[in-house]
């Protein structure tokens, strides 16, 4: 049996697709043969090849296929787990435009994009629609909070359909945090306002190349614009001579020193800065930390499956 051979070399090709797929395992989630090669961290491999080795490793008992999915656990239930989720997300999508060009229309908003599970094709009960939202430099604070304002009045502080926790400016594009977990979430948002920063963000983000030399970006022709209503630039136009600067430092100010008051006691500084970042080009809210969770439960499989088949991992 695989599990009594010991220190069992991959060939790199195989390496990688295990790879990938442990990644996506984190979340129970099957992969296709064609998401295996877009998220492939190998380049130069035609998808042909990728399709052959995904079969290899099935009949080695590696992994396991259902239809067209492949998944490192023999659990039919993923599957129709993913399918169903994947029939969620496509209707979740539609909303997602509408809330895309709603939060476009608001003071200093400039891109829209989904991030999250949408973004990945899978909703369901539990998920959100999350938004990374792109803002005009100088005024990302003041955006924020209008939104943040906006949700807890008219929407009673529901995440569900209106969850904006990431925001970069247009002068800021280029994410920080350059990891597995990153490069992922750069790679799969979905534009739903101002193609054109959509393109600017992935030109700015060039090195997930390095993670995913295989990636394409997602097409743009269908993307809306940003709303830049007359309201939309009145309010502007208000803010900016009503002591805009002074309402920004403040607004980020006031927003750290709540987020330290709650939640700083739980969090390791350098976890803290992470999960919070809050500079005037960008501000996450993150208070579960899902990016460092997700690496920790990463290595965790992919250590758990090496020693299960005594795979010496090249890298």
């Amino acid at each position: 049996m695989i599990s009594e051979i010991e220190n069992i070399i991959l060939a790199p090709v195989a390496e990688s697709i295990l790879r990938t797929i442990l990644y996506y395992d984190i979340f129970n989630y099957p992969l296709k043969a064609d998401e295996v090669y877009r998220f492939l961290p190998t380049k130069h491999l035609p998808k042909s090849t990728i399709e052959i080795e995904l079969k290899e490793l099935s009949a080695k008992g590696y992994i396991f296929q259902f239809g067209d999915l492949f998944s490192v656990q023999n659990k039919n239930e993923l599957a129709q787990r993913r399918i169903a989720g994947n029939e969620e997300a496509m209707k979740l999508l539609e909303v997602a435009k509408r809330k895309g060009k709603f939060i476009s229309s608001f003071p200093f908003v400039r891109g829209v994009l989904a991030s999250g599970s949408l973004s990945k094709g899978y909703m369901d009960e539990n998920s959100d629609l999350d938004f990374f939202i792109i803002t005009k430099p100088g005024r990302l604070w003041i955006a924020r909070m209008i939104l943040v304002l906006y949700k807890r009045v008219f929407l009673f502080n529901s995440h569900k359909y209106f969850c904006v926790n990431y925001f970069v400016d247009t002068d800021h594009l280029e994410i920080e945090e350059k990891n597995l977990f990153t490069a992922t979430e750069l790679a799969t948002v979905i534009p739903l306002c101002s193609p054109d920063l959509y393109i600017k963000l992935l030109r700015n983000n060039a090195w997930l190349l390095q993670f995913f030399p295989n990636f394409t970006q997602r097409p743009v022709d269908t993307v809306q614009h940003t709303s830049n209503g007359f309201i939309k630039k009145i309010l502007e136009g208000i803010i900016d001579t009503a002591g805009g600067n002074w309402w920004e430092n403040y607004f980020m100010k006031l927003s750290l020193k709540r987020w330290e008051h709650i939640y700083r006691e739980h969090y390791e500084k350098d976890d803290f800065q992470v999960a919070f970042k809050s500079k005037k080009h960008a501000s996450k809210n993150h208070p579960r930390h899902f990016q460092k969770k997700v690496i920790e439960l990463y290595q965790e499989k992919i250590d758990s499956f090496g020693k299960k088949f005594n795979i010496a991992w090249k890298s």
